[in-house]
């Protein structure tokens, strides 16, 4: 059931009756002396019409609602994404830090979907592998691209 029924029900009696006494103030006014049948038709007719703008309008706003919920839906989802990128370079960059002999002062990180990038300089190439293999036992790493550059005395 369409939440905006009783709602729509109420705009058609309040319209229908303030159509009705517009016709016949126009009608007074104009001194002439409809049939009853003449303006139930009429009064009939307006309601119909209402009836269906309100309808339309009230598909037009539960279509925007959806739309709406669509579009919260998907920020948070990418919100979502952030910050479980962020949690991981956390990790990863505490990793680095704990990791005993491993000069990590000198390594950036960053994560995006769930793959983590080592930017920077390290003293050896195994230095190099071991910052590698620390943030691919990151929980939550779909991958490490290693971007470091082998520099001694670094």
């Amino acid at each position: 059931m369409n939440m905006n029924a009783p709602l729509i029900l109420q705009l058609r009696k309040t319209l229908a009756i303030a159509t009705a006494g517009m016709l016949s103030l126009g009608l007074v006014a104009c001194e002439q002396k409809p049939s009853a049948e003449k303006v139930g038709q009429d009064i009939d007719r307006a309601v119909d019409k209402t009836g269906r703008q309100l309808a339309q309008a009230a598909d037009s706003a539960e279509q925007k609602v959806d739309q709406a919920r669509s579009a919260v839906s998907e920020k948070a989802a990418s919100a979502g994404a952030a910050v479980a990128d962020a949690a991981i370079t956390v990790k990863v960059k505490s990793a680095l830090i704990a990791e005993p002999g491993l000069k990590s002062t000198g390594i950036d990180v960053v994560t995006e979907k769930g793959v983590v990038s080592l930017f920077g300089t390290t003293a050896s190439a195994a230095s190099r592998e071991r910052a590698t293999r620390l943030a691919a036992a990151v929980e939550g790493v779909k991958a490490v691209e290693n971007n470091l550059v082998v520099v001694r005395g670094s």
